[in-house]
Parts: structure tokens; sequence; C-alpha cells
């Protein structure tokens, strides 16, 4: 997906445009010349494109933790197309009022995410905002010609370049499309400046502010390094009041390409890591040990081309280790050093290509983590750890297995062997129970309507000693099912972290 968005359009086409529309878009470093913003505002985010020198500086509005919403051609370059994906260009997102205690937030973004018929685009953090970070509500009916709106900035203002503080504008609605607004300032003091553009347009309700629309020209009257000869407020903006489902599915679709779960930070508390299938990176999202998690670090790169991972202590020391197949079916075991993983992996094998489930646990009951695998043909088998990040020949226990989607290993039911949880195709949970004897038990049906469920892992995340498990449904919701170690789990603890 692209959103077609010419340079020339919105710089230089301007120019010779400015007998007819005379609206400027995105430059370097802009802000709104009215009042400064409150904590009702703190949701409005600044955009700025570069590395190093900065190419431009936009306005957006945080929508979730890990989503902000601008205008495309805040991140267009010259080829004049925004891609869905990584974007071209470095581009890093600061909030300043949004953390209820002050603390300032800053954070690239990973993806992109354009509409399709309009300049609107959906940008994705690399790393969560605040818990307490304050969110902008979205309006599902549009505004009207007469009706009055607040305009929320991050550009320049009447006397400041580039202002530590969210300003504001009042604007009242002069015309509208399926698309488009045009707008204008109440008074000459209210306009929309360089820097602002992308900034939200909102509409006071009794309950707070809501998105209705998206700076994305302005004629800048008033506004520092203007000609005192313009004094027009007009601008246009982007409608996003019939994109409310748009934005709510973008902000809660999933990225995780990969979990596994065990102690990665060693503060002897189960975290999960995680592969993002856009930027290629591992993150770690520390858990709290009550089943919960908070936020996520970045602890590798370049994972872009695995296709399953498992966690457990494979080289037998204290910290929690990662294995990985990668596409070419090469087995790397990544030993864990207690704040991530290193860069140094142990080749455990090749042939792997085949090979589509991943899971581990002490299913030999000899001490030593192992791992289970469903082969593409449906055998499920088990490789014996050897306690030094390798793995023995496998060993078939069980047929049949082209039907099951997700498995995770631990011991379910409290008999001190490893157990099999299994999701079928159908959304139907599974438990097998370790035999004894190198193989599983029969099917117990454990519930239905599993069939949401992207991925699945396994660990003791409420520190009780029981095997629980955690499912990953959407984008930033982690559920987890605490083991009561006879086969049975609670009510899922659910965590956007």
């Amino acid at each position: 997906m692209s959103s077609r968005i010419s340079r020339t359009t919105w710089v230089t086409g301007l120019v010779a445009a400015a007998a007819v529309t005379g609206l400027v878009g995105p430059a370097p470093a802009t802000a709104a010349t009215g009042p400064s913003g409150t904590d009702a505002h703190a949701f409005t985010a600044r955009i700025v494109i570069g590395d190093g020198d900065p190419v431009r500086a936009c306005s957006a509005a945080l929508v979730s933790r890990e989503w902000v919403v601008t205008t495309a051609s805040c991140f267009a370059d010259d080829t004049t197309s925004v891609t869905a994906g990584k974007p071209k260009t470095k581009a890093t997102v600061s909030l300043r009022g949004a953390v209820a205690n002050g603390t300032a937030y800053t954070g690239d973004v990973a993806e992109l995410v354009p509409a399709r018929d309009r300049d609107v685009v959906m940008a994705r953090l690399s790393a969560y905002a605040p818990e307490n970070a304050r969110t902008v509500s979205l309006a599902g009916t549009p505004l009207a010609v007469g009706d009055e709106a607040v305009f929320a900035g991050t550009g320049r203002t009447r006397t400041e370049w580039v202002p530590d503080e969210v300003h504001t504008a009042a604007l009242k609605v002069d015309g509208t499309s399926d698309t488009d607004l045009s707008v204008s300032g109440k008074s000459a003091d209210d306009a929309v400046c360089q820097g602002d553009i992308g900034g939200p347009l909102l509409r006071e309700t009794g309950s707070g502010l809501e998105l209705v629309g998206l700076a994305t020209r302005s004629w800048k009257g008033g506004c520092l390094g203007t000609p005192d000869t313009e004094t027009r407020t007009d601008a246009r903006a982007a409608r996003t009041d019939d994109l409310g489902e748009w934005i709510s599915a973008t902000a809660n679709r999933a990225w995780t390409r990969q979990i596994a779960a065990g102690d990665f930070t060693g503060d002897d508390k189960a975290d999960v890591v995680a592969i993002d299938k856009t930027d290629g990176k591992l993150y770690a999202h520390p858990g709290d040990g009550k089943g919960s998690f908070t936020g996520r670090n970045q602890i590798g790169v370049q994972w872009e081309t695995t296709r399953a991972i498992t966690a457990g202590n494979f080289v037998g020391d204290k910290n929690a280790d990662l294995v990985a197949i990668r596409d070419n079916g090469m087995l790397f075991t990544y030993p864990g050093n207690g704040k991530g993983v290193s860069n140094a992996p142990i080749q455990a094998g090749n042939g792997w290509d085949n090979m589509r489930l991943l899971a581990s646990a002490d299913f030999t009951g000899d001490g030593k983590i192992d791992l289970l695998a469903a082969h593409t043909n449906g055998k499920l088998y088990v490789y014996p750890g050897t306690g030094d990040g390798k793995f023995g020949s496998g060993v078939g226990i069980g047929d049949g297995w082209t039907g099951i989607r997700l498995i995770a290993g631990g011991d379910f039911n409290g008999d001190r062997k490893a157990d099999v949880i299994a999701i079928n195709n159908n959304g139907t949970m599974y438990r097998y129970d370790n035999n004894g004897k190198g193989g599983l038990g029969s099917a117990v049906k454990v519930g239905d309507g599993w069939k949401s469920t992207r991925l699945l892992s396994s660990a003791d995340f409420n520190g009780d000693g029981k095997a629980d498990f955690l499912a990953l449904r959407s984008a930033g919701t982690f559920l987890t099912y605490a083991g009561n170690g006879t086969g049975s789990f609670a009510k899922p603890i659910i965590t956007q972290p």
C-alpha cells in the first residue's frame, strides 16, 4: 500500500499554485499562534524527519501507546510516495506533555500504514509510550460548515521557532468535502504554522476533546517567519471522523512474528521476548512477577529471517536462552546473559526448514531442557537437550499433528512431568499429559474459542511454581492464563504493555 503525495505539490509547486490555494505543507520545524495547550492536549506529538540535521518537522496525535496518526505528506520524499512498512528516512516522535509526571518521551517510528484515499498515515512507535501517556479520542461524526474546532500543534508560534510546549488555535469550518475540511482562524491570532502540519483538529464535547481531522496545508498568517503582509489564517485538514474503524483496526493489528517466554532480565521473573515482523528486531517485555508485563526494550537486531523461537535454560546456567529456527533451516541457540541474549549463537543443527512449530521443556525427565517440534508431515518429535545448547537426534512421539497450529510445553497437571497444550485449527485447545514413558497421553479438551489466538508460549509468569501460558491475540494485548497445577487455568490477566 502506498500514498501518492507529490513533494512538488506541497513545497515548490505551491509557489505557482498560490493564486489558487496558497496553502503551505510540511517544512523544517513549525505551531499554532494561539495560547499554550493544557493537559487536555497532551496527546499532541512532534515528529522530526531525518537523522542528524532534520529534514522537516510535523505534528501528530497519540492514539495508543504504540501509534500516532499524522499526515502522509510528513513522510513524503522526492519519490512522491509513502509506502506501507518501515520509513525510508529515520523519524523520531517526541511527547513532552503527554505524561502525567512531566517525563518526556522520545521514540523512533518503526512502521507506516497510509490511508488509501487521503493525506493520513498511522505511524507505529518502536518503543511504547509510558503507561500514563494521554491518548486522543476518535470522533464518529463530521464537522459541518459553521462549526468550531480547536487545533493543537508543536510548530512555530508568533514568537518562537521551536517551542517546548503544545500550542493551540481556535478555528471555524468554512467548507467540507468527502475527505477534507476548509478552516480558518477565528481571529488573527489563530493560525496553523510550519511544523503544525499533521497536528490534530479537535471537537470539544461534554466528555472531552475528540479527533475530527489533521492539518494538511496553511497560509501561516501571523506565524514567525511569515511576511507581515501575509495575514490569511486559512488552512486545510484531512477528515478523520470516518476513519475511526481503520485507525482502531490498525492500532490493534498484530505486529509480532514470534514470541517466547523466560527470565531474560535476570530478576527471577518471567518475561516475553518478541520479534517485530516489520523492523526485524528482537524485543523484551519485562514481566512483573504477577502475570503482567511493562513496556518493551530492544535486545537484538536482524531477526527477520526467523521462523520459530522458544526459550529455556539450554546451556545449564541461570539465564534463559533462546533457540531459533532460521528460514534457511539452521537451528541456533542464543545463550542468555541476564540482559537479553548473546550475539554469538551456538549452531545446534540444520535441516529444520520443515519444522513448523517449536516448544521447549524437560520432556525426557533428565533435568535438561528439550525441544518439541511439529513437522510439516504431521509428526511430532522430541529432541533431547544435551545441556550445552545442542540437542540429540529426534524421537518421534506422535502423528496427525497437521491440524495443530500452536503448541507450548510445561508441567500443567502438577505431576513434575512436562506436558503439552495445543490449539487446533478449529479453535479447540487440548492438553496432552506426559505419560512418563517418553510420549504423550490422549488429548484432554481444555476449551473452545481459541481460533483468534495467533501466538502461544508458556512459563511461570506469576511465580507460584505452576506452569502458566500466554496467548497473543492483537498488537498490544497479552493474555496470561495462570495454571492451577491440575490442568486447568484461571481467567486471563490482560496486559497492554
